[in-house]
């Protein structure tokens, strides 16, 4: 019976332990938006590689895409050569049929920016 009891009570403390500090952690604010570090907005008419494309690709698709994640196979995010060479393919899994990022898609502002960054013919800057 002291066993018993004696596995009872060291069950409920790891559990209380494990329990602690988790689900009441404050969410990080969202940090900017990808882009040209505040110099000049970003718009349809100026969107380049350089002020928005690479930020945005870096901070959405990198995590997966750098060579070591699962999403490698398909496509190695490396800089606009990289991208440049794989424009198609992102055009349709990106814009076209929005499977991609994994965990959700683009906000509408990236995505406009995106559609008319590829429109433009992909300018670097």
């Amino acid at each position: 019976m002291k066993q018993s009891v004696f596995q009872l009570l060291w069950c409920l403390a790891v559990v209380v332990i494990s329990a602690c500090g988790k689900g009441n952690e404050t969410p990080e604010p969202p940090g900017p938006p990808p882009g040209n570090g505040g110099e000049e907005e970003v718009t349809v008419d100026n969107v380049s590689y350089s002020n928005f494309v690479g930020g945005l690709l870096q901070s959405r698709c990198s995590g997966c895409h750098t060579g070591s994640g699962a999403g490698t196979s398909r496509w190695v995010f490396s800089g606009y050569t990289s991208v440049r060479d794989n424009l198609t393919r992102i055009n349709d899994v990106v814009v076209v049929r929005r499977v991609m990022p994994q965990n959700g898609s683009l906000s509408t502002r990236e995505l406009d920016l995106l559609k008319a960054w590829i429109n433009k013919g992909a300018p670097e800057n």
